[in-house]
């Protein structure tokens, strides 16, 4: 996924590409989520910080600069690291 420099840009490329909305937000340090899912797609940009995503599939860490994307209805859990993490998140409803 291609990596953005700042938020300005990544919303103007999601809303080109048809999300509805874009977010900032911040995760607290170490904060565990366990499994879910979301009622939306998410496209989402590591900003700062990390966070471990496991999904059936396996699971990997991302650090600032990487993104992810993950379909509505997709279970999933999430693990921040010791700093927290910002994301950029595109939601498609």
């Amino acid at each position: 996924m291609k990596s953005y420099t700042s938020l300005i840009e990544f919303t103007a490329q999601a809303m080109d590409d048809g999300f509805d909305e874009v977010i900032q937000k911040e995760w607290a340090p170490n904060l565990v989520l366990e499994k879910h899912v979301h009622p939306f797609d998410a496209r989402v940009q590591v900003a700062a910080g990390q966070v471990k995503l496991e999904l059936a599939s396996g699971s990997q860490t991302y650090v600032p600069g990487d993104g992810f994307f993950i379909a509505r209805g997709t279970e999933h859990a999430e693990q921040y690291g010791p700093q927290g993490a910002t994301f950029w998140i595109a939601r498609k409803l």
